[in-house]
This record gives C-alpha cells, structure tokens and sequence, in this order.
C-alpha cells in the first residue's frame, strides 16, 4: 500500500514538530509505512496534497489541524480528488475530526488509516475556494484572525481570550443581504456562520444538528447585537442551546448568496480569507470528498 503522509510541524503551537516522530511509529506498528513530507510555510500543504494527488497514492493523509485539513483539502479538490484522504489531528482545534470516527484522538486515527473504512462527505465552496468544516463571516472571523495571532496559547484557552478580546475592541454590526434557498434576508449581522460540521473554534457548538454528509448547510445568523446580547450568546453556542433565541434566524440551504456594501471579515476552516468582503457566492457539493473514517 502506498501511503502519503504530509505533516504540518506548526500545527497545535509546534504538537506537530513534537508529535511527528511517534505519529510515524504508530502508523508503522499498524502497518501502515508512508512517504512522509514536511510543510514549512502558509499553502505548503496545499501545494504537496495537490502533487501527491496527482501521483495517485492509494491513501493521503494529513496531520494537522484544522488549517491544515483546509488546505489539504483544496490541493485535493484541485488536483480532481478520487485519493482517500485521512485527517491526524494535532491542531489547537481539531473541528473537522470530531466528525470522523476518531474524533480528536490521533492514536484512534492511525487505527482509522490503519483500518482503511472511508466515507463520502460534502464539501463547501465559497468564490474560488473550498471548505469542509465551516465559513464564519463577522464576529467568529474576527475571533479566529485574533486567535491567530496568539502563538504564546495553547487549546481552548485560545479561542476563549480570543472572543474577549474582539468583544472589547473591535465588535461591529454591518449590514447585509443574503439569499438562500428559502428567501432573502436583509439584516444588521453580528456573525453568519455556514457549517457543514458541528462545531468551530474547539468547543463552540454552532450549529448542533449539522452533518457533514447531507448535502446542505447549517447556516446560523446572529443579528446584530450589542456587546451584552453577545456576552449572552457566547455560553449558550458552547452548549449549543442558541438556536431559536430571539436575534438568531436558523436554516438550511445548499446555496447561499452574501453582499455587504460594508466589507466583511471572513474565515475558512479558521483560515482568514478576507478582511473586507462584499460578495460571498456560497456552494454546497454533496458528497464529493472521500474521508477515511
């Protein structure tokens, strides 16, 4: 069986550079030995996911974190799929895994590989990119461009100094149209989140009903609330009991429409795309990466 791995060292604050020696091991006790390839800079995964996948290996894997799986992720939808691809995670994190079978834990995921079980899930895209666990547009943004920025953090904790401090000194409310498949939505907007997992920023529980394998979004909008409605909101996404609160509008669609003479923030997969956005054309392609799980 010939394997690809290609591991991020920068992924989970350096867990990546630490964790890559047993990560090998693992995967070489459970007899799985692979081609193994370093990222070293922004779009590096990208790049060798995209090479690999054209030199059709029978499985790639990814060890990272969510950025990674991001990148991967495009290189693999550029160079046309048809690959297995197999997600490690080792990141701050692990969003996209917690859908999979091994969740979070990397030694269950070499298990995963090792097993060789795949899955078909859907896939976002967004302009001329794509995204497997979520789009945040607005405050979420906001939160992941600050958290990474925080390199001296690790784990939740993150995310958590991350919301105050976006809370604190840089919340806003613009306005925005979207249309969907159910209608137009004309709106002050604190965040639109449109998820295809569950959940982002490791613990915050966006959208709790979301499946990565039904064809269609989870869109979460929070209207534009003040900084109290926010401090409010903030305990119930991590419970996930949001939904139907008064200044959240809920629903789903496979295609979406985003404008805003304004400039949005946007993130994918925690990824900063944009810092001023004023057109997001927004697609679901169902079932069209092959996970293994």
């Amino acid at each position: 069986m010939r394997v690809c791995l290609i591991i991020n060292p920068a992924a989970g604050r350096g867990a990546g550079q630490k964790l890559s020696p047993a990560i090998i091991s693992c995967l070489a006790q459970l007899g799985v030995t692979a081609q193994t390839f370093y990222s070293d800079s922004p779009g590096d995964v990208t790049r060798l996911a995209k090479q690999q996948v054209h030199a059709q290996p029978e499985m790639l894997i990814v060890a990272g974190g969510d950025g990674s799986v991001h990148e991967a992720v495009n290189g693999w939808m550029q160079a046309g799929g048809g690959v297995p691809l197999a997600v490690i995670p080792i990141g701050t994190g692990n969003d996209f895994s917690k859908m999979l079978a091994a969740g979070s834990d990397w030694r269950a995921a070499c298990q995963s590989i090792a097993n060789g079980k795949t899955r078909e899930v859907d896939v976002g895209r967004c302009n001329d990119f794509y995204f497997v666990n979520g789009l945040g547009i607005g405050f979420d943004a906001q939160v992941a461009q600050t958290a990474n920025r925080m390199q001296w953090l690790r784990g939740n904790l993150v995310y958590g100094v991350a919301v105050a401090d976006t809370l604190l000194f840089r919340h806003r409310t613009p306005s925005v149209r979207i249309q969907h498949d159910g209608g137009t939505l004309e709106t002050a907007i604190t965040l639109i989140a449109v998820n295809n997992g569950c959940c982002e920023g490791g613990a915050f529980q966006l959208a709790p009903h979301a499946k990565i394998d039904d064809g269609q979004f989870d869109v979460v909008v929070a209207q534009g609330l003040s900084r109290l409605g926010i401090l409010a909101l903030v305990p119930r996404v991590l419970r996930g009991s949001h939904l139907g609160r008064p200044g959240i509008v809920d629903f789903k669609t496979d295609r979406l429409l985003i404008e805003s003479e304004a400039g949005l923030p946007v993130h994918a997969d925690g990824e900063i795309y944009y810092t001023d956005a004023k057109r997001l054309d927004i697609e679901i392609l169902p079932q069209r990466l092959t996970v293994v799980a």
